[in-house]
């Protein structure tokens, strides 16, 4: 298990909701094993991630539900962020039980791209937003300046 703290005047707290949860669970005093690590720049993350939900909500907004063995089917955020990471050319192409070749998206974990690999999945995952969703839909046009401000601005909410 990964889990990500930060160092602050009381020592190392936990950095993620996930983290919490699992800290709060041990009592106190007793002892962690930590492998540790510095990680990538989590801002950088989260500003990354603020930009998949922005995308995915200006997708999805007009996104009709389509049916499957009788069942609706919505779109959804996880699949999202990875065909559009898939799209960005970050992936690893797999062959399933029938033989297929299907692409896998890169793991975006810290342990697992390097910061300068998570620069160029971020400008390559623009393009792709450009391309494919913020252009697309309506005549209003959005410029890579433009997604890059609303994707800050919305980070400085969280």
């Amino acid at each position: 298990m990964q889990l990500l703290f930060q160092r602050s005047q009381a020592g190392l707290v936990p950095a993620c909701e996930e983290a919490r949860e699992w800290l709060a669970k041990k009592k106190l005093g007793s002892p962690v094993f930590v492998e540790a690590r510095e990680t990538r720049n989590a801002a950088f993350h989260r500003k990354f991630f603020a930009l998949i939900d922005l995308a995915f909500d200006y997708w999805s907004e007009d996104t009709h539900p389509l049916e499957y063995k009788g069942e609706a089917v919505l779109p959804d955020r996880e699949r999202f962020r990875k065909d559009v990471t898939i799209l960005a050319g970050f992936y690893t192409p797999v062959v399933n039980i029938k033989g297929e070749v299907r692409l896998e998206p890169e793991s975006l974990k810290f342990s697992n791209m390097t910061e300068e690999r998570f620069g160029e999945l971020y400008q390559a995952v623009i393009n792709v937003l450009l391309r494919k969703v913020f252009n697309g839909k309506t005549c209003q046009k959005w410029s890579e300046e433009e997604l890059r401000s609303v994707a800050e601005q919305i980070l400085d909410f969280t």
